[in-house]
């Protein structure tokens, strides 16, 4: 889960859309394996933090394209529906009233509890499979925002230190000038450039 560019003149304005994994388990296990990693990926973008790309991680990026994934997919979302909640609710309500009015269930009560408690046991279950999924996709985003910050923290730092080196410079010229300001000021301008990445070549 790590995207990293290895050009260094090659810059991306637009986050990186990771792609669906093939089963549910399979993004987890690729979410615990780039949690085991943050260390390395935190040195990684220490040494080049204008090389990191950011990742737009969501909820559909942890969800499997295999056959029980799907159907997984459709009971919670069939399950998680308000029309589907406003139905059975209805449905209720007139059991327990038109049971004895038209007369097709004098005691609504033991029936419409035994029909309404057999489901109960595949809805929980479909609702801890939501779950799960919800937790995959939130660690998935701190991962993914976790080394943007670090690599802002580290552009951040670098912009520190060249303004710094440019204070020292703007110092040295105010004052008289000679070889030894000079001097201090080319080496000043050699460290400068090399916090931004230019060799004493370029300068």
């Amino acid at each position: 889960m790590t995207e990293t560019s290895s050009r260094p003149d090659v810059h991306h304005s637009e986050p990186i859309l990771l792609g669906r994994p093939e089963t549910d388990a399979a993004a987890l296990r690729a979410i615990d394996e780039a949690a085991g990693k943050v260390r390395q990926r935190a040195a990684e973008i220490r040494k080049a933090p204008e090389l990191h790309r950011p990742r737009l991680i969501l909820s559909a990026h942890v969800r499997g394209t295999s056959i029980l994934d799907r159907i997984a997919n459709w009971v919670n979302k069939f399950c998680g529906s308000m029309y589907v909640f406003i139905g059975i609710t209805i449905a209720i309500v007139a059991w327990l009233f038109l049971g004895n009015i038209v007369g097709f269930d004098k005691t609504p009560w033991p029936l419409l509890l035994t029909i309404l408690n057999l489901p109960q046991l595949s809805i929980m279950i479909s609702l801890q499979v939501s779950a799960n999924r919800s937790q995959a996709a939130s660690d998935g985003r701190a991962i993914a925002d976790h080394e943007t910050l670090i690599a802002l923290h580290e552009m951040a730092k670098q912009q520190i230190d060249i303004l710094h080196g440019q204070d020292s410079v703007l110092a040295v010229l105010n004052n008289p000038a000679s070889k030894d300001a000079q001097r201090e000021v080319l080496d000043h301008v050699k460290e400068i450039l090399a916090l931004v990445g230019h060799g004493p070549a370029a300068s």
